[in-house]
């Protein structure tokens, strides 16, 4: 039996978010508002990328900066890839050094209708 995940609306990126475009960088659809998480400063915040469909290879950044409206220009990172085909639920900690909004980016090597991707951050430890 898979092990439950810990997540929060309010920490949530991606709800079962379709992606089919190849063009790079499409959005989150949540920008997260790391004051209003209740997450202390000096935690490492752990993430989730749960992806059920994948058609190509996946990028997964993250921006970030001090006032809302976050852009992928706005101090990006890339947090994970993951291979062509291969699905399940990856892990990433948020760089200590992030500002306090942030926002996830997409980028798939393939264009494909059924690219589907759930994101969100945990107080669980891995």
């Amino acid at each position: 039996m898979a092990k439950q995940t810990l997540s929060d609306a309010e920490l949530m990126f991606s709800a079962a978010q379709i992606v089919a475009d190849s063009a790079a960088n499409t959005a989150s659809t949540n920008e997260l508002d790391l004051g209003a998480t209740g997450m202390g400063e000096g935690v490492v915040i752990k993430g989730v990328v749960n992806v059920t469909t994948l058609t190509g290879t996946l990028v997964v950044k993250v921006a970030h900066k001090a006032t809302a409206t976050v852009a992928v220009t706005d101090n990006p990172i890339t947090l994970t890839t993951i291979a062509s085909g291969v699905t399940g639920q990856y892990y990433f900690a948020l760089p200590q050094n992030v500002n306090r909004y942030v926002k996830l980016f997409y980028t798939f090597a393939t264009t494909a209708a059924d690219n589907t991707v759930t994101a969100y951050l945990t107080a669980e430890q891995r």
